[in-house]
């Protein structure tokens, strides 16, 4: 028998809680990105100083490395791990091989790849594809086998926060160096803060950078053993997506409430010594390896934790105030990357240069603007749209044809 071609999840196949952590999991990218974007993550101590509200940026300085920084994209990692589980088990009901699925994850890494070349080098993407490739290595992988390598891959960037502290090996340092002399090649002053350049500098200034740029990225993901954190959080996701612990089964309770308590229970005071050390463990380097350690520990319990009780949650009945944000969050990567536009207009010299204006205080409020404008959107462009505009783009190279875009019209003749 002929296998049918893979085609594009339907509204009807949707699991609607995976949307709506999905769309919370945005909110919270957002919210850390912004860190950086509002200039606190670049400025100068008298820089911050000057900020509005700069009285409240410690507390809320330890508030976001708390609860928000790391946790929010270990969730999204988490759920590209679910989505894989879900795409597996559709391919196999078809018969069909991974070809398509590979040929998706080229495509997101394109997407990615543009978006840190035009518009921020701390994109995600190009990183969540390439490890989406070795994701499929592990599709045969027995459930055991799944949480071990996830254990040991967030162990690996404990050794080697222990080999750039204590044996001084950074890998990171000679690439970060290389981006430090393209800087300097592309005649910015080096002497000058990052969040001053940024106030100052228009869109095209920046573009010239950004593949500069991406070097420090490199040096970044390098520094942090991005990668395995990332496969660590897809082999969680492809677990949970094989159990199905996101469905309504009260024979899963048990262990989302086990998940939960132990998740929180453990994670929040954990990434509170971590975060209370990121904030004073300045150049010590046995403090700096204590505290990424932590982050180590501490993240993806967190990160599982905030799953379990939202599944608990919404399971218990109270989809309604849950779900608010499921829109968002089935337009995930046009949201993903809209928030980058709208903060490199707000924030840097490409637009209105209010980097540096406002203390760290003030991220809470303009993320739930941001964010409650990119709800209101995704609702209103869902109701006609079959797709988000990014969506859109990457189904249509996925499978090399146009996807239908419009809702059908009632009578159901679709509009052009």
């Amino acid at each position: 028998m002929q296998a049918t071609p893979t085609a594009p999840i339907q509204a009807s196949e949707r699991h609607h809680i995976l949307d709506a952590l999905r769309g919370w999991a945005l909110a919270g990218v957002l919210l850390a990105n912004m860190v950086v974007f509002i200039g606190f993550g670049y400025a100068s101590e008298p820089e911050r100083a000057a900020g509005l509200g700069s009285g409240l940026n410690d507390l809320a300085e330890l508030l976001i490395e708390w609860l928000v920084v790391g946790k929010f994209y270990s969730l999204f990692s988490l759920l590209f791990g679910i989505g894989f589980a879900v795409q597996l088990a559709r391919l196999e009901e078809r018969g069909e091989g991974a070809a398509r699925y590979i040929r998706r994850l080229a495509m997101l890494f394109l997407i990615g790849l543009a978006h840190l070349l035009l518009l921020w080098m701390g994109d995600i993407l190009a990183l969540y594809a390439l490890m989406g490739g070795v994701l499929l290595l592990f599709r045969r992988a027995s459930d055991r086998a799944l949480i071990r390598w996830a254990v040991a891959l967030w162990l690996v960037p404990v050794g080697w926060s222990a080999l750039i502290h204590f044996a001084g090996i950074n890998l990171a340092g000679p690439i970060y160096g290389a981006a430090m002399q393209g800087f300097a090649a592309g005649g910015v002053d080096l002497k000058m803060s990052p969040a001053t350049w940024f106030n100052g500098a228009d869109y095209l200034d920046q573009l010239a950078l950004h593949p500069t740029e991406m070097l420090l990225r490199i040096a970044d993901l390098t520094y942090q053993m991005r990668p395995a954190k990332v496969l660590g959080m897809f082999l969680i996701g492809l677990w949970i997506g094989r159990r199905g612990l996101f469905a309504a089964s009260p024979a899963m309770r048990p262990l989302l409430v086990r998940s939960a308590r132990i998740g929180i229970g453990i994670g929040l005071p954990l990434a509170f010594v971590r975060a209370v050390l990121h904030m004073t463990a300045g150049e010590n380097g046995a403090l700096r390896f204590a505290e990424e350690a932590l982050y180590c520990v501490s993240t993806p319990l967190l990160a599982l934790g905030y799953a379990a009780a939202f599944t608990l949650l919404w399971n218990g009945g109270a989809p309604k105030v849950l779900g608010w944000p499921a829109a968002a969050g089935r337009m995930a990567l046009t949201n993903y990357l809209s928030q980058s536009l709208i903060q490199t207009l707000l924030f840097t010299g490409a637009g209105l240069a209010l980097g540096n204006v406002f203390g760290l205080a003030f991220v809470l409020p303009i993320t739930a603007a941001i964010f409650g404008c990119q709800v209101a959107f995704s609702r209103w462009w869902l109701a006609r749209f079959r797709f988000g505009p990014g969506e859109w783009l990457w189904r249509s190279a996925t499978y090399g044809r146009a996807q239908p875009m419009r809702l059908a019209r009632p009578g159901g003749i679709a509009a052009a």
